[in-house]
């Protein structure tokens, strides 16, 4: 055992954040533009790189709300070039469009066949402290140089430090981390692996050690609040997957319910249908897969996440991002006060 010491880990749920004074007059004035590895986005949220979250409608649409939409790579390299030059098509010049590879034998081709038409990559591995993706990204840089890449998951300082080092300094800006590991509603990694780390406390200790680079909160986020956080504790954005599932967007036809509800199927990454959409062999399941409820536009599920947000701003005193990190306190609370925070005194006429 190299460390008996526990340490404490926060996730969501543990923490408030202190209300500030402040004047902002209206919360439509809040700035809440960002920049992913030198990509710059009106809004700091990402489609998740999932089967059924991203392909080109929600990309299209989300960049058109001005966030990024990563294409998934469930697929053949064809398929996945057609989604990303479907999304590309666009009318409106100042949005962008990304799209995922793995560490597989194919990920060059499906770099090759897509960067041309997109404007980001997402290196998509479960667990990137690993030997294998050190290997491909001193193949990657070599290769495409600067083209913009998201490295995830990562959960620990120590991980994007060795990932640092196979990288030219010369290419830090164009590299953002997605983290954590193992926070995501239909993920089972904890369960079945012991392995994790809250996706708040991630992003904490990532930010800390390295104030400059592009941090990507991932994994556990239910509510505009906890985007509102992540923000606030050091993420330049953060990737949603269970939020954008469901709507008219996402991928998947509509469900109709014995009970008449419209629903849709919402996939976990590592899912036996999501091994076999890659055509995988279905073993080392990770995943969860659901029907959630149809939810409509993700124009209407994006516009009520920012409504919340620029409230958080507004009682955080801060009129974008930056002023929020720099002058934001938080607190621990107990499960009391975790209580105290839901809807509370409710009964049903």
């Amino acid at each position: 055992m190299t460390n008996n010491n526990f340490e404490q880990a926060l996730s969501f749920d543990d923490v408030m954040l202190i209300p500030r004074l402040s004047k902002i007059n209206t919360r439509s004035n809040v700035d809440l533009s960002t920049s992913i590895a030198g990509i710059k986005l009106k809004i700091p949220i990402i489609a998740a790189n999932m089967s059924s979250v991203c392909e080109q409608q929600m990309a299209m649409t989300l960049g058109e709300l001005g966030g990024l939409g990563i294409i998934h790579r469930m697929c053949d390299v064809k398929d996945q070039m057609s989604m990303v030059i479907s999304a590309s098509d666009k009318q409106l010049p100042d949005y962008s469009v990304g799209f995922s590879i793995g560490i597989g034998s194919d990920w060059c081709d499906r770099m090759d066949a897509c960067k041309n038409h997109a404007d980001i990559v997402c290196l998509d591995v479960a667990h990137a402290h690993h030997q294998r993706v050190l290997d491909l990204l001193k193949k990657y840089f070599e290769i495409y140089q600067n083209y913009p890449i998201i490295i995830g998951q990562v959960a620990t300082i120590n991980a994007v430090k060795d990932i640092l080092n196979v990288i030219p300094e010369k290419y830090y800006s164009s590299i953002a981390f997605k983290t954590s590991i193992g926070g995501g509603s239909l993920c089972t990694t904890r369960i079945k692996t012991g392995f994790g780390i809250p996706t708040l406390q991630a992003v904490m200790n990532i930010r800390k050690e390295f104030p400059k680079i592009s941090i990507i909160a991932d994994g556990g986020i239910r509510e505009s609040g906890d985007i509102v956080k992540s923000l606030a504790l050091g993420a330049n954005a953060v990737m949603l997957g269970n939020l954008l599932a469901g709507t008219e967007e996402s991928p998947g036809g509509i469900i109709k319910g014995n009970d008449g509800k419209l629903l849709k199927i919402y996939r976990g990454s590592s899912s036996y249908g999501d091994k076999s959409l890659r055509g995988e062999e279905v073993k080392n399941i990770e995943g969860e897969e659901m029907l959630v409820s149809y939810k409509g536009s993700v124009i209407r599920v994006v516009n009520g996440l920012l409504d919340g947000i620029r409230s958080g701003f507004s009682y955080g005193g801060a009129i974008n991002i930056k002023e929020l990190q720099d002058n934001i306190e938080f607190i621990q609370i107990t499960t009391a006060g975790i209580k105290e925070s839901q809807p509370h005194g409710i009964f049903n006429l």
